[in-house]
């Protein structure tokens, strides 16, 4: 992957100056750079199969369309091959800060400022106002799960979905300055999915989870709100399943429990 990587900056005619920093499946590597003097940052990933359905390698870039929503914007990018696999290189805008957590769920409990919290809140009120793309999270991996883990029939599809990120956790949140990163995912999702991911991510830290609920309570105490709480808890019990996020097993099965007793 750094090979790769140090092609695509000669591609794009950038100047790599930082380390190379891999994601935890090696699923993609970025760097620091500078293009025309100014910095940047140029990513390399890979096609998986396994990673995700449709074409997800594009999201980044198609989510330069999205408006009032802090984040990185894509400014070259181009596809090649090597030895079958589907390789993608983009240069995005450069953010300062970093991220609040290596992963999903942090090892530190969060303490976000008053007016984070209120940012992220309008953000995630301009992303769901977002015209709905046809990709997103899947209804039916969410009732199957849902039927799996909570012994259930939930059917997701009669909610209202919204665009979402789709994957919002504090590995692609960053501080003190507010910028979502990672656009992989995004898509449609029920609508409340974002609020109710991350919330799931906090759970093992309460006063913070509680400040995320207060914050968010819009999009979660809603029927739709608990069943996107729903569809993200699954996400994060199949997580568990195979062996990551553990600690948040119990805690996420109980938040579960307690709106299948509010629906």
């Amino acid at each position: 992957m750094e090979g790769h990587l140090a092609w695509a900056a000669r591609e794009f005619s950038v100047e790599l100056i930082g380390q190379p920093l891999h994601t935890s499946r090696f699923h993609s590597v970025g760097c620091k750079v500078l293009d025309a003097g100014q910095d940047a940052w140029l990513r390399v990933v890979y096609d998986d199969p396994d990673w995700g359905d449709g074409d997800y390698l594009g999201s980044n870039v198609a989510a330069n369309e999205i408006e009032g929503v802090p984040k990185p914007s894509v400014k070259q990018w181009r596809e090649w091959e090597d030895n079958g696999r589907r390789m993608r290189g983009e240069v995005s805008t450069f953010v300062a800060d970093a991220a609040i957590s290596t992963g999903m769920a942090p090892t530190v409990e969060p303490v976000p400022s008053d007016r984070w919290l209120t940012d992220l809140d309008r953000a995630l009120q301009a992303l769901a106002a977002h015209p709905l793309p046809d990709n997103g999270v899947d209804a039916t991996y969410v009732n199957d799960g849902i039927r799996a883990f909570f012994g259930i029939e939930v059917d997701a599809t009669v909610v209202p979905w919204t665009t979402a990120h789709c994957d919002l956790h504090w590995a692609n949140l960053t501080a003190p300055q507010l910028v979502i990163l990672d656009w992989e995912m995004w898509g449609k999702a029920p609508a409340g999915y974002d609020a109710a991911s991350l919330l799931c991510a906090t759970l093992m830290y309460p006063s913070t989870a509680a400040r995320i609920r207060r914050t968010l309570t819009h999009f979660l105490d809603t029927p739709a709100g608990r069943v996107a709480i729903l569809a993200a808890a699954v996400r994060y019990l199949r997580f568990a399943d195979g062996g990551e996020l553990t600690d948040l097993a119990l805690p996420v099965r109980q938040l579960g429990q307690t709106v299948i007793k509010q629906l």
